[in-house]
């Protein structure tokens, strides 16, 4: 009887990991002091070394994994994670997408940029072009964000941990952005992704007065060859337009840009 109790109390052992990227994504989850006690009340926290130097390296129910794959190393880690984690999830623009970091993803010349930067130096672990997590393993969710919301993190966790699935976010940052009665601008013919990045950031930038630059990663539904159209009709350089496109899209957005051509 006493085990059947402790079996029906046990609480959710969740893992939270982060690899190659600013560390954003695991901070949003420490500074969100109004949820910390309930998360903490919640769920077993196995192993966060942003938070605590004792990682409990076991079997877990979900994993929230921060970061892209850069090195040997990390791509070792994030194998031994998965085989652990009944729910895995990608949280955060580096680990959704690839990040800044891979914003020259599949351009062949990344030996090149990396003997320029660090010349002949030997690494303590072998370096690789920057990579999703879902290019080394399988990925049962998706938390985009630079950094990921509040909550939206909090609303995943507590479906995940009671069973459920998490709902999808459709909405490109446009959405929002209209909701929160912002002028567009590309009324005025100014750049800004809006309508081809996902949403959940709540428009955050066009609320201050800059054009949003497409970091929480492409919207699914976003028609990326009509945008390259209309902002090269403004008078904005082809090349200018799939840089600054790329500059958050990482390797996810190759898909997307594949037949986006100059007409």
């Amino acid at each position: 009887m006493a085990d059947q109790k402790e079996k029906v109390l046990a609480k959710p052992k969740v893992g939270i990991y982060g690899f190659t990227g600013c560390a954003g994504d695991q901070l949003l989850i420490i500074h969100s002091e109004d949820h910390l006690l309930d998360l903490f009340n919640a769920v077993d926290i196995r192993s966060f070394v942003m938070a605590s130097s004792k990682p409990i390296e076991q079997e877990l129910d979900v994993a929230l994994v921060e970061g892209s794959i850069s090195t040997e190393e990390e791509k070792a880690h994030v194998k031994e994670i998965r085989s652990r984690a009944k729910v895995l999830v990608a949280i955060g623009n580096c680990a959704v997408s690839g990040g800044p970091q891979a914003m020259f993803a599949a351009d062949g010349e990344f030996a090149q940029r990396l003997k320029q930067v660090y010349g002949e130096t030997k690494f303590i672990t072998d370096p690789v072009e920057a990579t999703p997590i879902d290019a080394h393993i399988t990925v049962d969710y998706y938390l985009p964000g630079c950094p990921i919301s509040a909550p939206q993190t909090f609303a995943l966790l507590s479906r995940l941990i009671h069973g459920a699935s998490p709902d999808d976010y459709m909405h490109p940052v446009c959405h929002e952005c209209k909701m929160n009665e912002n002028r567009c601008f590309l009324v005025d013919k100014k750049f800004c992704l809006g309508s081809i990045t996902a949403g959940g950031c709540g428009s955050a930038c066009i609320n201050v007065g800059l054009p949003c630059v497409g970091c929480w990663g492409p919207n699914r539904d976003g028609n990326f060859a009509s945008v390259v159209k209309q902002l090269i009709s403004y008078g904005i350089a082809y090349e200018d337009i799939m840089r600054r496109i790329r500059n958050y899209g990482g390797h996810k957005i190759l898909q997307y840009i594949k037949d986006v051509k100059v007409r």
